[in-house]
C-alpha cells in the first residue's frame, strides 16, 4: 500500500515539477546571462554551478510576498527630504539596499525587474491567490493578491561577498550580511510616513495606478497600505526586542514561531517569548547530506522520495516550508485542518527544485591566487593540534566536492557547549494559545493532539505539513511522521543552586536559562558538522559572536553558570576569566572586508554599519543572546603559535 502510495506520489510530484520547468536547471548559458552574474569586478568561485544556475537562485520564487511589486517600486524611504523639491529615496534605490546589506543583482531574462539578489517576484492570477481575505479583505476585493508581488528567497540569507580591494568574491550558500530587523523595521516606516504625508501619498498612488488614477482608485489603494501597514506592525510588535541584531543575523525561529502564532485565530494571544536571540544565517552547503537541519536540530531530515531520479527529503520539504513562512508567505490555516490542506502562496515546485540545486552545491576551497598562499607547513602543525584537541571527533572531515556522503553531524547539549543557550531555549520553551490548531494531530493523521495551549513548534510542524499537503493529496500526509523532535520540559533540581547567567539581572531570562541547562531534551543542543568551508561563514558560533577563526582559539570573558551567592557565602569562589586574552567582546559586523590572517572580516567598529557588543555598555552585564561563551576545548592552554597554525590547517578545508 505504502509503495503504491510512494509511486503515485512520485508520479503526480514529478508531473508537475515538469509542467512548470523546474527539473531542469542545468540548461545552455547564453552569453548575455554570462555577463550579468561573475564578470567585471566579481569573481565567482567554482561550487558546482552553473552561471545559469546562480542566476537562478538568485530570482526564483518560493511564495514569499512581501508588498506588491507596484507598491515596492514607488515606496520611498522614511528618511527626511533632502533638498527643497527633492523627492526621498526610493526603497529599491541600490545605495539604500547595500546599506541593508543586500546584494544587487543586475537585470538579466531570470531578473527582468532588476531587483536585489534574493528579492524574488511571485504572481498567481487565479482565484487561489485570495489568501488570507479575513486579514486583508480590501486587498482582495481589488484583487491586490493576484498582482505581480516581491518576497524574499533562500539567496538572500545565504549569499556572500568578500572584497578584496576593488574585487568581490561571490560565495554561494555563505551567510549574508543583510540585517533584516533593519529591513522590515523600515519597510513598516516607510509605509505608515506613506500614509501620514499627502504628498508622499500623491506620489505613491501617481506611480501605483499610472492611468487609472481616480478617487476611488486612490482611496482603495490607502485602504489597501493601511492593511498592510496593520500586519506588518502587527509582526513588529510580537517580534520587538530591545536588542539589535545588526548586520549577519536574525532570530529566524522566533520569527517564524511568532508568525504561526498569529495565524491561529486567536485575538488575544499574549507573547510569551521575544524573537531575543538572533542567530548567523547558517552556511547550507551539504545541507541534504545532514540528519539534522538549524542550529538546534530542530528538523530532521528523515525519509526520501525519489523524484524521477532525484531524491527530496520530507523533512527538507518542511524545513523549507517553515522558513518560506517566516518570510512574508501568505497562509492560511483559520478555516481549515492540516489534513484538508492549508491555503498558501508556497511555490512547492520551485521549493523542490532549489533542494535539487542545493544538492549539488560544494563547499568553496580557499582560494589562494586571490587571498594569498596557504602556508603548508604551519597548516600540518595545526592539523596536529586539531588532531591533539579531537575535534574531528565532532566535525566529521569531508571532502570539498564530497555532495554525497551522508554526515553524521554531533548534537552537544547546550550544558556542555557552553554557548549562548536562548536560540535553542526560546525556540523549546515558546508557547501559544493552539486557537484552529487544537485538536488537530501534529502531523495531521499522526502524532499527539495539540492541547489549547500548546507548544509553538507544535503549530509550526502543523503548519508547514499543511501547507505542502495544500498542494497535493492526502496521501503525503502519511509520511509527516517524526520531521520534528517534539519534547517537553521537565522539571528543574529543585535543589540546585547555581547562578544561571551570572551577572545578568532579568530573572524571567534566569529562569528559562535553568530549565534549559538542566534538562536533557534533544531539542536543547547544538549541531557540530563538518568544518569544509568554515573559512567563508564569519563571524563564528551560532550566533555570529565571534569575528574570526584566530579569535575562536581564545577563551572567552562570560560564562553561563557559577556559583550562587549562598555557595560564595559558603566559600565557594566564583569562576574567574583566564589571564591572557580573550575574544574581543565589542566588534564591528557588516562590513566584507577580509582578513586573511586571522580569516574573518575586518571589525572596526567604527568602520561598520553595525556593532557587536557582548556586554551592555551601560551595566557591563553579559546580554543575553549576545554570549560569546562555548566552543572552548582548553583555549587558554594554546599558544599564539598554535592559534595561528590553526587557522592555517582550517583554511585547507
Amino acid at each position: 500500500m505504502l509503495r503504491n502510495g510512494l509511486v503515485r506520489l512520485s508520479i503526480s510530484c514529478a508531473a508537475l515539477l515538469l509542467c512548470v520547468g523546474l527539473l531542469d536547471t542545468s540548461r545552455d548559458v547564453g552569453a548575455a546571462e554570462t555577463d550579468t552574474v561573475c564578470s567585471g569586478s566579481t569573481v565567482c568561485l567554482d561550487q558546482g554551478w552553473t552561471l545559469e544556475q546562480r542566476q537562478w537562485w538568485y530570482s526564483v520564487s518560493q511564495g514569499s510576498r512581501l508588498l506588491p511589486l507596484s507598491w515596492m517600486r514607488a515606496l520611498e524611504t522614511a528618511e527626511a527630504v533632502g533638498a527643497p523639491g527633492e523627492a526621498p529615496q526610493k526603497f529599491l534605490d541600490p545605495a539604500h539596499i547595500a546599506r541593508l546589506g543586500y546584494l544587487a543583482n543586475p537585470v538579466s531574462p531570470a531578473n527582468p525587474e532588476g531587483l536585489p539578489l534574493g528579492f524574488a517576484v511571485d504572481q498567481d492570477t487565479s482565484r487561489s491567490a485570495d489568501i488570507m481575505c479575513d486579514t486583508f479583505p480590501a486587498a482582495c476585493d481589488g484583487l491586490v493578491m493576484r498582482q505581480k508581488w516581491v518576497g524574499l528567497n533562500c539567496a538572500a540569507c545565504h549569499t556572500s561577498e568578500i572584497e578584496l580591494g576593488d574585487r568581490r568574491l561571490r560565495i554561494e550558500g555563505a551567510p549574508a550580511m543583510a540585517d533584516f530587523q533593519a529591513f522590515e523595521e523600515e519597510i513598516a516606516a516607510a509605509l505608515r510616513l506613506t500614509l501620514a504625508d499627502r504628498s508622499r501619498f500623491d506620489r505613491f498612488a501617481r506611480e501605483v495606478l499610472g492611468d487609472t488614477m481616480s478617487i476611488e482608485g486612490r482611496q482603495a489603494l490607502e485602504a489597501q497600505v493601511s492593511e498592510q501597514l496593520g500586519w506588518q506592525q502587527a509582526l513588529l510588535d510580537k517580534n520587538a526586542t530591545p536588542l539589535r541584531y545588526g548586520h549577519g543575523r536574525l532570530d529566524a525561529q522566533g520569527h517564524i514561531l511568532n508568525k504561526v502564532a498569529m495565524t491561529t485565530g486567536v485575538a488575544d494571544q499574549p507573547r510569551t517569548i521575544a524573537a531575543d536571540a538572533p542567530a548567523s544565517y547558517p552556511f547550507i552547503w551539504n545541507t541534504s547530506q545532514q540528519g539534522k537541519i538549524q542550529w538546534n536540530g530542530i528538523a530532521n531530515n528523515i525519509f526520501k522520495i525519489d523524484l524521477f531520479g532525484f531524491e527530496t527529503d520530507i523533512g527538507a520539504l518542511i524545513r523549507n516550508t517553515s522558513e518560506v513562512v517566516g518570510v512574508f508567505a501568505h497562509i492560511d490555516t483559520r478555516r481549515g485542518k492540516a489534513t484538508r490542506g492549508y491555503a498558501s502562496s508556497l511555490r512547492l515546485p520551485a521549493m523542490v527544485a532549489l533542494e535539487r540545486q542545493l544538492s549539488v552545491l560544494q563547499s568553496p576551497r580557499w582560494p589562494e591566487e586571490l587571498l594569498g598562499r596557504i602556508d603548508y607547513d604551519r597548516a600540518t602543525k595545526g592539523k596536529a593540534v586539531f588532531d591533539r584537541m579531537a575535534c574531528a571527533s565532532c566535525h566529521q572531515p569531508l571532502a570539498p566536492d564530497d555532495t554525497r556522503s551522508p554526515l553524521k553531524e554531533v548534537m552537544t547539549p547546550l550544558a556542555e557547549a557552553g554557548t549562548d543557550i536562548f536560540l535553542a531555549c526560546n525556540t523549546f520553551l515558546h508557547r501559544s494559545k493552539a486557537g484552529n490548531f487544537a485538536g488537530q494531530k501534529i502531523f495531521g493523521v499522526a502524532g499527539d493532539r495539540i492541547a489549547d495551549t500548546d507548544f509553538t513548534r507544535t503549530m509550526l510542524v502543523n503548519t508547514a505539513v499543511g501547507a505542502v499537503a495544500g498542494q497535493f493529496d492526502d496521501l503525503l500526509l502519511s509520511l509527516f511522521t517524526d520531521v520534528a523532535p517534539n519534547g517537553r520540559p521537565s522539571a528543574s533540581p529543585s535543589l540546585d543552586r547555581r547562578d544561571f547567567l551570572p551577572g545578568v539581572d532579568d530573572p524571567a531570562k534566569k529562569a528559562r536559562a535553568r530549565v534549559c541547562l538542566t534538562n536533557s531534551d534533544e531539542l536543547l543542543a547544538y549541531k557540530a558538522r563538518s568544518l569544509n568551508g568554515i573559512w567563508a561563514t564569519a563571524p563564528y558560533l551560532h550566533n555570529g559572536s565571534v569575528p574570526t577563526l584566530y579569535d575562536l582559539f581564545l577563551p572567552a570573558g562570560v560564562q553561563l553558570v557559577g556559583p550562587s551567592e549562598a555557595d560564595r557565602a559558603e566559600g565557594a569562589a566564583a569562576t574567574a576569566g583566564e589571564v591572557g586574552p580573550h575574544r574581543p567582546e565589542v566588534f564591528g559586523v557588516g562590513g566584507r572586508t577580509f582578513d586573511p590572517m586571522k580569516v574573518g572580516f575586518r571589525s572596526d567598529p567604527a568602520l561598520s554599519p553595525s556593532v557587536f557588543r557582548v556586554r551592555d555598555p551601560a551595566t557591563g552585564a553579559p546580554i543575553p543572546g549576545n554570549y560569546n561563551s562555548g566552543h572552548d576545548y582548553g583555549n587558554a592552554a594554546l599558544s599564539d603559535a598554535e592559534r595561528h597554525d590553526l587557522v592555517e590547517y582550517l583554511k585547507t578545508l
